[in-house]
């Protein structure tokens, strides 16, 4: 997940695992072992991504922002579009996992997946429900296992009933809704416009611009993504802003003019206005809480 931060601006969340696609599966699949890097630089996808941390120590895995802290043995979860990345010792001996779910798979199978949101976060969330927890774990190494081996028609359809076990208990156990059902979901929408923020955040973007490209009420905009992103347009693209302001904060000693400038922001006193209610503390504050750890570990914290 190091990233020098070099520009101004980066495609920082277009980044995704190193994956590998099998031939007839539905999802893509990953793994870090001792010989690869265990850090993943900030991004997302449309499908929902499971993990699966086995060994190594401490993984800081940050969501949209909230760092949680993994240790072998953890399983979680991370939710469709949510911005995500990994660090972690590089000294240590890592075995972690997952899988990147096909969305148009799921949502073809489980038309009620659409709106899922899961709630997997560890062994914390798991000791509410341990068998399902221990079922998933069961189901995840057993595919990890298949997979290192040259695939063969039993071996697939092997593969495939441990996932279709895994996609029950994990929709039965910890999905919950989130999105109204009078709203009908448009991914191709989101992802465009999604995408249209990451690569231009740097420049007054509005809600109402972004509308306006891609042929759509703000209205409609809006609840979209208060659907699939449970935030509104405007406050996603400060959301997107903050977090690569986040990021030159700890990875450089640009002054708080520059980050702002650099990030899209109107003038510094907004960015600290806005950096202060995301974080709780001024940005010279959260630079000196927090940079020393993050050169040395290249957390995001």
């Amino acid at each position: 997940m190091k990233d020098d931060y070099t520009e101004a601006k980066q495609p920082m969340i277009e980044q995704y695992e190193l994956v590998q696609q099998a031939p007839g599966l539905p999802f893509k699949y990953f793994a870090h072992d001792p010989l690869t890097d265990i850090n993943v630089a900030p991004h997302w996808h449309q499908g929902i991504e499971l993990n699966f941390l086995v060994a190594g120590g401490t993984l800081k895995f940050v969501t949209n922002g909230r760092t949680r802290d993994y240790e072998p043995g953890d399983i979680w979860a991370v939710n469709r579009r949510d911005v995500h990345s990994a660090t972690g010792d590089p000294a240590l001996d890592w075995q972690e996992f997952g899988f990147i779910i096909d969305d148009k798979f799921l949502t073809s199978r489980l038309t009620e997946s659409v709106n899922w949101h899961l709630g997997l976060e560890g062994k914390q969330t798991g000791m509410v429900i341990p068998t399902a927890y221990s079922e998933i774990r069961e189901h995840g190494l057993a595919m990890h296992h298949l997979l290192q081996h040259q695939l063969t028609d039993f071996t697939r359809l092997q593969v495939l009933s441990h996932f279709y076990a895994l996609l029950v208990v994990l929709g039965e156990n910890f999905a919950t809704p989130v999105a109204s059902a009078d709203i009908n979901p448009n991914p191709r929408l989101i992802n465009a416009v999604m995408t249209t923020i990451n690569q231009e955040f740097d420049r007054q973007l509005s809600g109402s611009e972004l509308a306006r490209i891609f042929h759509v009420s703000l209205t409609t905009l809006n609840q979209q993504f208060n659907a699939n992103v449970q935030m509104p347009v405007n406050k996603y693209i400060r959301f997107v802003r903050l977090l690569n302001a986040r990021r030159m904060l700890l990875e450089s000693d640009n002054t708080l003019e520059y980050i702002a400038s650099a990030c899209g922001f109107s003038s510094d006193k907004t960015f600290v206005r806005n950096f202060k209610e995301w974080k709780h503390m001024t940005p010279s504050d959260y630079r000196h809480a927090f940079a020393r750890y993050h050169r040395v570990d290249a957390s995001c914290l």
